[in-house]
């Protein structure tokens, strides 16, 4: 079952420059990170029980950099939280999709592609959901 929304990926051009602005706007200072096998650098806010993360890619590469590339800034994931991926698909009647992990080692599964709604939808399997 889905329980809330878990996080919100904005790909930024600027890691710095969006840093700074939501560090005032949200009066908080993100965790940042690097996940080189996804050639990304993200900063990741607390909003409620939901998280704003901020994707800035490392070079040209990799879906993030073309998602970059061809739509500028701006939201490109939505993920929702569940408590059991396998349990939400199987109620939901979605075949298995290819689980793999994310930031703090977060189980995830895409939804739906990019194309399909201006926004990858994925599913989030945490000990926060």
């Amino acid at each position: 079952m889905i329980t809330h929304i878990h996080h919100i990926n904005f790909v930024v051009a600027d890691l710095d420059k969006s840093v700074s602005y939501f560090n005032g706007l949200l009066k908080q200072s993100p965790v940042i990170e690097e996940l080189p096998q996804r050639l990304v650098k993200t900063a990741r806010f607390n909003v409620g029980e939901s998280l704003l993360v901020l994707v800035q890619p490392l070079s040209n590469e990799g879906v993030v950099a073309e998602i970059l590339a061809q739509k500028g800034e701006g939201i490109f994931l939505l993920s929702f939280a569940t408590e059991s991926i396998d349990e939400t698909l199987q109620k939901l009647e979605i075949n298995y999709l290819e689980k793999r992990t994310g930031l703090q080692g977060w189980s995830i599964c895409d939804l739906a592609e990019y194309d399909e709604f201006g926004a990858i939808l994925q599913l989030t399997e945490s000990s926060k959901s």
